[in-house]
């Protein structure tokens, strides 16, 4: 009976800790892109050690409203859901620290608040052609944005 528990506690941690990989394993960084500049959407937030992806329409995102945003070397500027945002960023190899993040908060849905709540803690960054991969929370979690 022990060995039987082993086993499948065994099973169990290897099962969890490829989660990551198999969230990631359509993501692909492009060491050569060396900004964020461009428009980009919100398609999805990850958490790893859940195993789990939340999607626009797992929660309330008002008919569909988007978080978008445009980053242009240092400052970015968009909509996020109901809202217009604006912020500073700097960036370092591929770490990110947002210094400024502004807007309203005004009949926001969850799917705006979502990005409102990790702003401030997003930390480092993968990038290719088609997406964008902010981490956070120690890279226990990320938010997936595409080319708008």
């Amino acid at each position: 009976m022990k060995r039987l528990l082993v086993v499948i506690f065994g099973i169990f941690i290897v099962t969890v800790s490829c989660d990551k990989d198999r969230i990631n394993e359509n993501f692909r960084d492009d060491p050569s892109i060396l900004n964020i500049n461009g428009k980009w959407k919100v398609v999805s937030y990850e958490d790893f050690e859940k195993g789990s992806v939340t999607v626009k329409n797992d929660v309330d995102s008002w008919n569909g409203m988007d978080v978008i945003l445009t980053f242009a070397d240092s400052t970015f500027y968009g909509q996020n859901t109901a809202n217009i945002v604006s912020g500073k960023y700097t960036l370092a190899g591929r770490y990110i620290n947002i210094i400024i993040y502004g807007g309203t908060k005004i009949g926001q849905p969850a799917w705006g608040n979502m990005f409102s709540d990790i702003v401030y803690r997003l930390r480092t960054f993968e990038i290719n052609e088609h997406q964008l991969r902010f981490y956070y929370n120690d890279s226990a979690n990320s938010v997936t944005l595409t080319h708008d």
